[in-house]
């Protein structure tokens, strides 16, 4: 008579069978593309992380039947058939799944390059097409992986359903502890680890081809993925209303200018731009990112005063008196910086499915000018997809806290911000070839303000505060730009300083605008030293990047050049929730989910309500964002 201890064996036995089958389709997929592969490393990566992966896919699969086992044993009813019935249907229908998942797969990349995605579950309510492309593309593969579906499904069958039951009426005390810690085991192999977030797929992400990284997952975790994630895609006109597409064309056309290049077909072909030559004459680009380090820290924009190093640049460099964030997360600023894509109600492209390949970012743009591409950060890089999002869209590499051999320190967020200097200016200041784009991170001013100790004065007594946590990221800052310039790296690169957002960003106002006020200044030795007074929203900085660098391309960001001469089009675009802000110097319009905007006088939100004037130019930026990337237009030609 089969007890507890004889399910537990079944469960390891699934989960081994089925590591042991996915690792096998894993391998013959190596095989197949061995030409993307440089060394073996690569391939140690893809099994590796496909390890996890699927551990991890398979742990959350069985808890379900392992609380369904416990919930029976503590009952101790006659339902224990019932139940040992439902558990092992419950296992061989995912184990067909993921056989027929794996089994699909290689149409699927043959056809688009990765493995099933969102737009294997989109494409259902296609039949006609999927039934055309299977019977003139890949009619005897078809046949082959039916015939082998159904042999592997009677084996499965037999092998999962005609098992001998398990009786559990003389349970044991020890048994059913072992039930009850088996749980907390499942949980924690589902997670991988003890880490702050569960394991995910930029988690594995370990190559700029997208491909390989993508080899580390498993198509069923691909897909339910993609489900997933799609919760995130909130769609503006749902939200706000319609706009038609000419009409929101036209809007832009008027407001951005010259620089809108799109038509219904997405990006135009800019014939008359003139791509800027490579070679050592080229500038490098280095963008400083300041964790919530907002305007009311900083004393020269009216703040508390703990940003001396900052305070110092505000004379001898280009600084922005009022820049605006465009959001309240890391990612929507790295989002805003990076891409130049608008903010939207949906959450930024770095976690959206259809952004994690062929999405414009500054990095994609200047590998084609031969620019060698790193993103620094002190933390871990998975975190917000980065990692994935970077590497699947134009970098060449990522560096994270896995990357420092000794540290000086480390807290919950990653190594300090000296260390990550310290490895920003090896890494920039290193003899090379290609000119570079170096993206910094940094993450000391983040909850819960862990900092070394004997580096500042302490702006308030308790260590723990973000008044010490900003004093001391502007202190670590102010060293590293110090020992740029006293090296002359000023004089061959365009550097950005600016935070991503502002802390903790709350309030019972509808978009509480003072909050993402934001420093930002830029520094090289031929950018004009000036305070600009004119309104500056964060998608305005890429684009004027590329004209301090010298690089001239078509690109589809809507942001201003502010090396040119736009004095009257000047606005910022903010998202906050699921409010969207548009402001210019004369008015402030708030777009809410099924309501009609409202619109305040002289860009405050404690000004007069007043008639709209702009919320035509709001809508249309908003709808653009969910435009371009349902339709995947925001991308190089």
């Amino acid at each position: 008579m089969l007890v507890v201890s004889d399910f537990i064996k079944f469960i390891f036995r699934y989960i081994s069978f089925s590591i042991a089958l996915l690792t096998s389709f894993r391998l013959a997929f190596l095989l197949w593309q061995s030409d993307h592969l440089d060394n073996f490393s690569d391939v140690f990566n893809v099994l590796l992380g496909g390890f996890r992966i699927d551990l991890s896919l398979l742990s959350y699969l069985v808890l379900l039947p392992v609380l369904a086992m416990l919930l029976v044993t503590l009952l101790r009813k006659q339902s224990m058939d019932v139940c040992q019935v439902w558990i092992k249907r419950w296992c061989w229908v995912w184990l067909l799944l993921m056989v027929f998942m794996e089994s699909v797969t290689p149409i699927f990349i043959n056809e688009y390059g990765t493995r099933p995605n969102r737009l294997f579950f989109e494409y259902l309510n296609r039949p006609q097409e999927i039934v055309g492309m299977v019977i003139h593309g890949y009619l005897l593969v078809t046949i082959v992986i039916s015939v082998w579906l159904v042999m592997f499904a009677y084996w499965a069958w037999r092998k999962f359903l005609l098992q001998k039951s398990y009786d559990i009426a003389d349970v044991s005390m020890t048994h059913f502890m072992l039930l009850v810690l088996l749980i907390p085991v499942l949980v924690l192999a589902g997670r991988s680890g003890l880490q702050h977030r569960p394991i995910n797929a930029s988690m594995v992400a370990f190559s700029h081809d997208d491909l390989l990284n993508k080899l580390s997952l498993n198509s069923t975790y691909s897909v339910l993925n993609a489900i997933y994630a799609m919760k995130n895609e909130s769609n503006a006109a749902k939200q706000y209303g319609k706009m038609p597409i000419d009409d929101m064309m036209a809007e832009l056309k008027a407001e951005v200018g010259d620089g809108f290049r799109f038509d219904l077909d997405g990006l135009s072909d800019l014939a008359d731009q003139n791509k800027t030559p490579t070679g050592e004459s080229s500038k490098d680009l280095l963008i400083v990112v300041e964790e919530s380090l907002g305007a009311q820290f900083v004393g020269s924009l009216g703040g508390v005063g703990v940003t001396p190093y900052i305070d110092s640049w505000h004379e001898r460099s280009w600084f922005f008196e009022r820049l605006y964030a465009t959001g309240t997360r890391s990612a929507r600023g790295l989002e805003a910086l990076v891409t130049g894509f608008p903010p939207s109600p949906a959450r930024s492209v770095l976690k959206l499915p259809k952004a994690q390949s062929d999405f414009f970012t500054l990095a994609a743009l200047l590998s084609e000018q031969g620019y060698h591409n790193t993103f620094i950060y002190g933390g871990e890089s998975h975190f917000d997809n980065m990692k994935g999002f970077f590497l699947a869209n134009g970098f060449d590499q990522v560096i994270d806290q896995n990357d420092y051999e000794s540290p000086s320190f480390k807290g919950t967020w990653g190594v300090s911000d000296e260390d990550l200097f310290g490895k920003a200016k090896t890494h920039i200041t290193r003899t090379t070839n290609q000119p570079q784009f170096t993206l910094v991170f940094s993450s000391s001013n983040h909850t819960p303000f862990e900092f070394p100790v004997g580096r500042i004065e302490n702006h308030d007594k308790e260590k723990a505060t973000v008044n010490n946590a900003v004093k001391y990221a502007d202190y670590a800052l102010g060293n590293f730009l110090n020992e740029l310039e006293h090296e002359q790296y000023l004089s061959k690169a365009v550097v950005l300083v600016v935070a991503d957002h502002d802390a903790r960003v709350k309030g019972e106002q509808l978009v509480p605008v003072e909050r993402f006020h934001i420093p930002g200044f830029i520094i090289g030795s031929d950018v004009k030293v000036q305070r600009d007074n004119r309104l500056v929203s964060q998608i305005d900085l890429a684009p004027t990047l590329l004209s301090l660098i010298g690089v001239e391309a078509p690109h589809p960001m809507l942001g201003f050049d502010l090396t040119q001469s736009v004095t009257s089009k000047h606005r910022a675009l903010m998202q906050y929730g699921d409010n969207f802000a548009y402001m210019n110097d004369d008015e402030l319009v708030v777009l809410q989910p099924e309501k009609s905007p409202l619109c305040f006088a002289g860009a405050s939100i404690n000004a007069q309500v007043v008639t709209c004037q702009n919320h035509k130019k709001a809508l249309a930026y908003v709808q653009f964002s969910s435009w371009a990337y349902e339709h995947q237009k925001y991308h190089l030609l």
